[in-house]
């Protein structure tokens, strides 16, 4: 046998392809690490422009606050003004500072105005008995120079709001001190009055001594009139006059504007400081910021994930290209021939060197699997239907018969489309050894025609590819007429000699593809394939007048003329087999027998199958 060169069958199959996946991790890495890049920039971008918006928002309320503030300044200024003008004129009384304090109410609210002689004794006030009422009120007045003029605002606690405490000498025209001016006013929420304030806002009031005037919200550690103690830590903030402010005492963080605020003396000032809390305005902010957190920390999760896959996958397939290499080498030792088939195609992907040791180059990749079967359509039909009988196959030593097994494989590594696995097994000596036994069981030993158990065999295939193909199959019922007188006039030898010739006629009228049997002593069967009734009564006929026409010479030199009725049925696909179609056929052949012998009956293929004649 020829040698022929190895083929690298284990290499094809261990084939390992890297996947999509694999191919574009890289540039998915890349794209996370942008896409993270890009959401951190975004959002330090989006960080820093709600800072300065907030910042913006921030000064122009505090320039608002801050301006109620000067306007209440100057209108108590205005206040110790008018009372220094009462002193100095002789109209100072009680009314008139009742009046006064009166027309201050509805932007200072309830404020209470003493005036004290250089003694400290009251001279008038505007409520009375409120020289008794105003707390550190001796304090202040000690405090008093008598040398040289002398203003204090000093904040005092106040009930449950702040106060503050406004002491200012009058003088004469000699310079002497002639009168204490005192003016309390509560500081209620008149500061804020025509302000709309941010959620989140806290606002403190501070003098020059670092002593809390006011706070907004009212509830607060620091007790009004006491020094406010420096806790925070500050940092600059985005716009110049504004600072982020971490306080130690409620842990908040706030974004503040201060402005400091001349009162009294030249040297005093109050300090107002407003303030946003960042984790308010930043809030929705933050919520964006986690959005995109979120959506980065997903992408980096399906990166790893993809990562942890493709991984997976390489080691897969290292396993699987072991695998294949395993049972390729089987495959490819195997004495047997195998081959790969497209099952689309149906061209040979891989064949294994027994393959091409038997077939030659028609076995070879690429090539058509069915050039390798003596009919093409075996391989058409033994794909859809698998059998145990073998089919002749053309191998290089001639035909052989082999036994050929299909197994349908799904697209692998190997290859991208469906593929069939077959393997081959050579019975050809098997096959000749059966079929001369089937010669001698299956054909009638005195006409060579099919027998009954032959037909019956027959008609089983034919009928399964009559319903397959949805193709039509009809039966012919033959007998010969008056055979009885042939044995009884002439003897059984001279029968047998007219059953030979009739039978030699039967089948040489008949197609190829048709097949005749003798099933009884002068009856025989026909089936013919692919043909209707129209077709099959030409048939019977061409048989019908063949035996008519042919005289049957006896040894003695006589000739003897013999004539055959005929019955044909068709068989329909609604029945399971033959059996019906053989009924029908041998109740036409009644018919003919009936009518007169020597004649062609057509079975009814209505429902009832009654006859008619041809």
């Amino acid at each position: 046998m020829p040698q022929h060169p190895p083929r690298d069958m284990r290499v094809r199959l261990a084939k390992s392809r890297q996947t999509w996946l694999g191919i574009a991790l890289p540039a998915l890495a890349t794209l996370v690490a942008a896409n993270i890049l890009i959401n951190v920039w975004q959002s330090w971008r989006d960080l820093t422009a709600a800072d300065a918006l907030a910042a913006q928002r921030l000064d122009v309320q505090t320039s608002l606050i801050e301006k109620n503030i000067r306007d209440r300044i100057d209108a108590l200024n205005g206040t110790i003004g008018v009372a220094r003008t009462l002193i100095d004129a002789g109209g100072l009384t009680d009314a008139s500072l009742r009046t006064l304090a009166a027309t201050l109410r509805d932007s200072m609210g309830n404020i209470d105005i003493a005036v004290f002689d250089a003694d400290r004794h009251v001279r008038a006030e505007s409520r009375a008995g409120v020289s008794n009422a105003l707390p550190e009120l001796a304090a202040a007045l000690t405090r008093m120079d008598t040398r040289a003029p002398t203003e204090r605002w000093t904040p005092v606690q106040w009930r449950q709001n702040g106060a503050v405490l406004i002491s200012a000498d009058n003088r004469d025209r000699t310079g002497a001190l002639n009168a204490v001016i005192v003016v309390f006013v509560p500081l209620e929420q008149h500061l804020l009055d025509g302000v709309t304030l941010a959620p989140g806002t806290a606002i403190r009031l501070l003098d020059s001594a670092q002593r809390l005037i006011a706070r907004y919200p009212l509830a607060a550690s620091v007790t009004l009139g006491e020094r406010a103690p420096d806790t925070a830590t500050r940092r600059p903030g985005p716009v110049e006059g504004t600072a982020f402010v971490s306080s130690r005492t409620d842990g908040i963080e706030r974004l503040v504007a201060s402005r400091r605020i001349g009162v009294g003396q030249p040297l005093a000032y109050w300090t107002l400081e407003v303030g946003y809390a960042v984790r308010t305005y930043r809030r929705d902010l933050r919520f964006s910021v986690y959005l995109n957190a979120a959506g980065a920390a997903c992408v980096l999760i399906m990166l790893i994930g993809g990562t942890l896959l493709v991984r997976r996958e390489k080691a897969l397939r290292e396993h699987v290209a072991r695998y294949t290499q395993m049972i390729s080498t089987i495959v490819e030792n195997m004495p047997t021939p195998v081959a790969m088939i497209d099952a689309t195609a149906n061209d040979i992907l891989l064949a294994n060197a027994a393959l091409l040791d038997t077939f030659g180059a028609l076995a070879a990749d690429g090539q058509p699997f069915s050039r390798l079967f003596g009919h093409a359509d075996d391989w058409s039909s033994l794909r859809e239907n698998p059998t145990d009988e073998p089919v002749p196959m053309l191998a290089r030593g001639g035909t052989r018969h082999m036994l050929v097994r299909c197994t349908r494989l799904p697209p692998n590594q190997a290859f991208d489309t469906d593929s069939i696995l077959v393997t081959l097994a050579d019975v050809s000596r098997h096959h000749q050894l059966l079929k001369q036994l089937r010669t001698a069981a299956d054909f009638d030993p005195l006409t060579g025609l099919a027998n009954r158990r032959y037909f019956a065999s027959a008609a089983e295939h034919a009928v399964d590819q009559a319903r397959r193909l949805h193709r039509p199959l009809s039966v012919l019922a033959l007998d010969l007429d008056f055979f009885k007188r042939v044995n009884d006039t002439w003897g059984h030898a001279v029968g047998d000699r007219v059953l030979q010739i009739a039978a030699r006629l039967f089948e040489a009228s008949l197609r190829d593809d048709d097949l005749a049997a003798r099933v009884g002593g002068e009856e025989f069967l026909a089936l013919l394939l692919d043909t209707d009734l129209a077709q099959a009564q030409t048939i019977a006929e061409r048989v019908r007048l063949a035996i008519q026409d042919t005289p049957i010479m006896l040894d003695s030199g006589k000739t003897l003329s013999q004539t055959v009725s005929i019955g044909i049925a068709l068989f329909l696909e609604t029945e399971a087999d033959l059996t019906g179609a053989q009924e029908r056929a041998d109740a036409a052949l009644y018919a003919a027998k009936q009518a007169g012998r020597n004649r062609v009956t057509v079975a009814a293929v209505d429902a009832s199958d009654t006859s008619s004649s041809a």
